[in-house]
């Protein structure tokens, strides 16, 4: 299995409040997330814990350089719990599935685009150390994520149609099935965030 890029829907400006708002609370209730409880469960050795990043965020203590991964965790938590369900939260897998998807939009819509860019790119910053590696983020703003609905309006799929691909059991078929429903899943995701006014959220590991 290679690196996913997984996503939200969320209001940054509020994600943005988490910091240094010194609310126990949301400590607590950002804990009880099964996003968190991942990561938690797979903490480090010789790192500071997620939990320990979390309370560094929301109460406004000093980082720890050395665990630069433990924030982004914590914060990808932080959008679990603030964010918004997407109508299409699979994971995409980086390159294989993304590269498909740019090839099938050229080919079928007459898109030309690279998805992976427009997911991981642009993210704000939230003043977090810097990850030597993974995780990777990305932002899509409101007024982007206007002119890119308006772009993915040519892509016009339906269930029925997906479905109809898989069941010809043709390879060929299945691997555009596969391919045609992240399409439809991307462009929907996008069109629910701009319906929302809000802004889709990128991860990838």
């Amino acid at each position: 299995m290679g690196y996913c890029i997984f996503s939200f829907a969320a209001d940054v400006e509020k994600v943005k409040q988490v910091f240094d708002s010194c609310d126990s609370l949301l400590f607590d209730q950002i804990q009880d997330n099964e996003v968190f409880k991942n990561y938690a469960s797979q903490d480090f050795e010789n790192h500071i814990s997620t939990r320990e990043a979390l309370r560094h965020i929301i109460h406004g203590e000093p980082y720890r350089k050395h665990s630069a991964h433990a924030y982004w965790y914590a914060l990808i938590s932080i959008f679990a719990f603030l964010g918004h369900e997407l109508p299409y939260n699979q994971d995409i897998e980086l390159d294989n599935e993304t590269e498909l998807i740019d090839n099938y939009l050229r080919s079928d819509f007459g898109i030309e685009t690279t998805v992976a860019e427009i997911l991981l790119n642009n993210f704000p910053d939230l003043g977090l150390p810097d990850v030597a590696t993974f995780p990777l983020a990305g932002a899509i703003t409101h007024s982007d994520i206007s002119q890119l609905s308006n772009d993915l309006q040519e892509v016009v799929l339906s269930n029925n149609q997906i479905e109809l691909l898989w069941h010809t059991q043709s390879e060929k078929d299945e691997i555009k099935a596969f391919v045609y429903n992240s399409i439809k899943g991307f462009k929907d995701n996008i069109d629910f965030c701009y319906e929302n006014n809000l802004s889709l959220i990128s991860f990838c590991h």
